[in-house]
């Protein structure tokens, strides 16, 4: 059986494997390579082909005998295919991925002047996509190009934002390229970034209320139309559905907020075991950082201390993917920890009744009442948690 492989430079967390292992049965490597190594690499032909990443996808043109008519116009290849005579047969199958993105986002360009952030072969890609469906003006802003961030106030007119740069990406987390506030025209953000889920970008433009998106859908669509390139079988939307829903479920942490002693702890470790999944909890992490308990910590370095270090620890774990994650019950009084849950996770409000919660060892819940506390944060819970769980339950 002919294998596959995913061609770049820093790609090792990539979902491509991942994704490629759901659509197709047959063997996918990651290949991090440097450029000398890139002709040696095409001719290996126990590979039936190969997609491509950063930063390769214009530099493979010129090794393939012959290229689609789709990736000249784009001026990148993201897909190779070894035909039975064993030439080299190159395609841009992005370009079907993000005019999928833009449908499933509910983004109509036709008109818009659109701002692409970066110019490197996805960039190219998203310039055909949007000038192919009717964008009136896109404008390429990159760090040296003739528009470029000491210049690109010019351009906060722009009614679509499309971020193509690495900004924002995992282990980056946390960055945006630029900030959305300024473009007072904005109808829309699409970040291709898909590590993490949603980018502060997106989360930036979401606050706004504004059409976004990450770039899973795109990456997915693209995945799906070079699988049916290499197999031969066409593949149906229902089933890319599917798959999109099943990487976000495997990928995205689950992360429980609530009271102290709700129950978040025990039932973390509960769900995290029927999931088959690692699990975390932000208390535990904070106790083995400082050598000392939570209410220790309070004692002696204060509560203002305590938030930063649990911020700390909560940014190092929800980089991270496929967890489970137990917080501690005051996390939503700093609204930066909202960013960082919602990057990756589905946040769960674990809901029990304050005469049934568990307070030994809770400094907060000693020294105010447990009415006052959650008055305090109640609307944040409603509003951080994506579901929530009724834990009034008694438990064997």
């Amino acid at each position: 059986m002919k294998k596959f492989g995913l061609i770049g430079g820093k790609i090792s967390h990539s979902y491509v494997p991942m994704i490629h292992g759901k659509f197709g049965d047959y063997p996918y490597e990651i290949l991090e390579i440097r450029e000398d190594q890139l002709p040696e690499l095409l001719a290996d032909t126990s590979y039936g082909g190969f997609n491509v990443d950063v930063p390769f996808e214009q530099k493979v043109m010129a090794l393939c005998d012959e290229v689609s008519d789709t990736a000249k116009a784009v001026g990148s290849v993201n897909t190779i295919v070894r035909g039975e005579d064993g030439r080299l047969l190159g395609y841009n199958t992005g370009y079907y991925g993000f005019a999928y993105l833009l449908r499933h986002t509910g983004i109509d360009v036709k008109g818009m002047k659109c701002m692409v952030l970066g110019s490197g072969g996805a960039s190219l890609t998203v310039q055909a996509v949007l000038k192919d469906m009717g964008a009136s003006e896109v404008v390429v802003v990159s760090r040296s190009g003739r528009n470029n961030y000491e210049n690109i106030q010019e351009h906060f007119d722009s009614q679509l934002v499309i971020n193509t740069t690495p900004v924002g990406m995992y282990p980056g987390n946390g960055r945006a390229p630029v900030n959305i506030d300024d473009f007072r025209c904005c109808q829309g953000v699409v970040d291709l970034i898909y590590n993490p889920n949603k980018t502060k970008l997106v989360l930036d433009a979401m606050a706004r209320s504004l059409p976004a998106s990450g770039g899973l859908e795109m990456l997915i669509a693209q995945s799906k139309e070079s699988c049916e390139l290499f197999s031969g079988r066409e593949i149906d939307d229902e089933e890319m559905d599917n798959v999109i829903d099943e990487v976000r479920s495997e990928t995205l942490n689950a992360i429980l907020i609530g009271m102290p002693g709700a129950g978040k702890t025990l039932l973390g470790g509960e769900i995290a075991d029927r999931m088959g999944r690692r699990f975390v909890d932000i208390d535990d992490m904070i106790v083995e950082h400082e050598g000392m308990s939570v209410p220790e910590i309070f004692s002696e370095k204060g509560e203002a201390y305590f938030r930063r270090i649990e911020t700390e620890m909560l940014e190092k774990a929800c980089v991270q993917n496929g967890l489970v994650i137990a917080t501690g019950g005051g996390i939503v009084k700093k609204k930066i920890n909202y960013n960082i849950i919602k990057q990756n996770g589905i946040v769960i409000w674990i809901k029990r009744d304050l005469d049934k919660l568990e307070n030994e060892g809770r400094p907060l819940s000693l020294t105010l009442p447990l009415e006052q506390i959650y008055e305090e944060r109640k609307d944040a819970y409603a509003y951080w948690s994506d579901f929530y769980i009724n834990n009034n339950e008694e438990r064997e």
